[in-house]
């Protein structure tokens, strides 16, 4: 008797993965498209003066070129969005290889400090997905946004390069249900990390918080690109019937064993 409920609850467990995984088809492979545009913009003197974006929502810009400005441009942040493409793979349990998306270019040219700069940015992104291997039709839209502050340096010996950081890095994460499924997606910048030093003081000195900021340098006078990639992930949801069903081959299985101690 008590070896047919042993059998019987192993069977049971084992129901459950089995219908499981023939109840859903795992995406193994996605198409994706991703845009960005900029939502919001502050300069140091929380307005947008001396601030404009173009049509396209593509580009911010801000500041008055200094008199020593070799470019006598604005600086300005540029996005280069949309990207589209169908080789983002799906990692199982864990994140799959991440593929390249949107990108952002900091132009950083000389302004004069008689002029408010930059301060503040919000970027809103969106992502397609849709299932290509196999094939499905696409999901709803998911939005993540990246905000941001920005501090002009000294841009001497100690602290040389300006400042971008995160307000809130967890903004770019996301999942949704697919197909007896639930994938997880991260939408990130390569060469963003923890700023430290000089850079993670100055920082301290002007918001008077001493914590961890996370974000990226960007060279004086110069370009830099900061490259946001994309991966996903995915997990099984298992059914509320097939829940019930694990649940009662577990309970009746631990029965068996704790009796078997007993005798």
């Amino acid at each position: 008797m008590r070896k047919n409920l042993v059998v019987t609850c192993l069977l049971a467990v084992a129901f459950f993965f089995s219908a499981t995984f023939a109840s859903a088809a795992l995406v193994t492979q996605w198409s994706y498209t991703n845009d960005a545009n900029f939502v919001d913009w502050l300069n140091d003197e929380g307005n947008q003066d001396y601030m404009s974006v173009s049509a396209d929502l593509n580009t911010l810009s801000w500041g008055v070129p200094s008199f020593s400005s070799t470019t006598g441009q604005q600086s300005s942040l540029v996005l280069d969005a949309p990207v589209s493409g169908n080789d983002l793979m799906t990692g199982w349990l864990e994140y799959g290889p991440a593929v390249d998306v949107v990108s952002i270019t900091h132009y950083n040219y000389v302004l004069s400090s008689l002029f408010p700069t930059l301060a503040y940015g919000k970027v809103e992104a969106t992502i397609l997905f849709t299932p290509f291997d196999p094939a499905g039709a696409p999901q709803d839209v998911r939005t993540a946004y990246l905000e941001f502050l920005f501090f002009e340096t000294p841009n001497n010996a100690v602290t040389p390069m300006d400042i971008f950081i995160l307000t809130d890095p967890g903004l770019t994460q996301g999942s949704f249900d697919y197909d007896g499924f639930t994938y997880d997606y991260s939408f990130f910048g390569e060469g963003f990390g923890l700023i430290t030093g000089a850079y993670h003081d100055f920082i301290v000195s002007q918001l008077g918080v001493n914590t961890n900021y996370f974000g990226w340098l960007t060279t004086e006078d110069g370009n830099s690109m900061a490259q946001f990639e994309l991966s996903i992930m995915a997990s099984p949801v298992p059914e509320p019937a097939t829940m019930l069903l694990l649940g009662a081959g577990l309970l009746g299985l631990g029965i068996a064993v704790r009796r078997n101690k007993k005798n």
